[in-house]
């Protein structure tokens, strides 16, 4: 029988994480161990304070599933969370450490069991939220240390020029920026867009707000980089909508649910041609290496979320010249 034990947690930010949503210096997350004949496989529901779930939400939607599903096996649990349509990230975290089981006891990988080979990897962004001149140099010397090929600058429509002109004094490699809805008009987004296309800007992510995607399709035609959706697209539901205004989309395990539908949106994705990046909500190691089982059928991985916190429970993603990569989990500390 498997038994499901949860773990309410707060993940603290080395430096506080800044972007056109506001500040924050943890987040809240609840970790979801399952166990089944001696084996143990972990999940992990992240709560920035901008999505509905709480951690007593959380909680509540995972003991009240488990004891419905009492009796039924992985196969069934799997079938079950699939309906349900609420609540993600405790969804995604459910489904995580379901996937990790069935691993586990096929002796196979998360990819081998959706039937891909993982034998490359994408390189994986390491994320700049908005910084004064002198945090941002701590920062990138971090990162560098750490092997990060490729950055990814938050811009908020206030400091743009100062986030690429500080990033550029410091650093030559290449970034991405991630607006997120901070550009409020498509014609302020043109001309930033070119702009930061002479800048070794790769690609821009979510530059308008969900309201004005009918103005993505304007701004694409043109532009001479790659747009990627983030809050545009967040389930499965919403992917074939995107191909007018976008080049790509960011999917992420906590707002999708899980493995499973991230799956269907990467294939559904590309056969519209729209590039792939997988992302993360500042998660653990547990979550980012769970979406990291899909990063070989990505263009760019953004699980930078273990390298950007201070107090890790777990130790898992590893990142391997430049970039991020799946690798075996392991608990480093308690979480009572």
């Amino acid at each position: 029988m498997l038994k499901l034990t949860t773990y309410p947690y707060q993940l603290q930010f080395k430096f506080p994480f800044r972007i056109s949503h506001g500040v924050r210096r943890y987040t809240n997350v609840v970790f979801v161990k399952l166990e089944l004949n001696g084996l143990i496989a972990w999940g992990e529901a992240a709560l920035p304070p901008y999505l509905p779930e709480t951690t007593q939400s959380v909680i509540d939607f995972l003991e009240a599933f488990s004891k419905s599903q009492s009796n039924h096996n992985i196969e069934n649990w799997l079938e079950e969370l699939s309906k349900e349509q609420v609540n993600m990230s405790a969804k995604a975290a459910l489904e995580m450490a379901l996937w990790s089981l069935k691993a586990q006891i096929s002796k196979q990988t998360i990819a081998e069991l959706l039937g891909f080979a993982a034998a490359t990897y994408p390189f994986g962004t390491y994320t700049l939220g908005v910084s004064s001149l002198r945090e941002m140099k701590l920062k990138v010397a971090e990162a560098t240390r750490s092997g990060f090929e490729i950055f990814k600058l938050k811009l908020n429509g206030k400091e743009d020029e100062e986030m690429v002109s500080g990033f550029r004094q410091l650093s030559n490699k290449p970034f991405a920026v991630d607006v997120n809805q901070g550009w409020k008009e498509a014609e302020e987004a043109k001309r930033k867009i070119e702009w930061l296309s002479k800048c070794g800007c790769v690609l821009v992510e979510q530059p308008l707000p969900v309201s004005l995607n009918k103005s993505m399709e304007w701004l694409k035609q043109d532009s001479p980089l790659p747009l990627y959706a983030d809050e545009s697209c967040q389930r499965l539901s919403e992917v074939d909508f995107m191909a007018e205004g976008f080049h790509g989309i960011n999917i992420k395990l906590m707002k999708c649910g899980g493995i499973r539908e991230a799956f269907q949106m990467i294939k559904k994705a590309r056969t519209l041609k729209l590039k792939i990046l997988i992302g993360c909500m500042s998660e653990s190691s547990v979550g980012c290496n769970a979406a990291a089982s899909l990063t070989p059928l990505a263009d760019y991985a953004d699980l930078d979320g273990p390298y950007l916190i201070s107090n890790d429970p777990f130790e898992g993603i590893k990142l391997m010249e430049g970039r991020l990569q799946a690798s075996p989990l392991r608990q480093m500390r308690l979480i009572l």
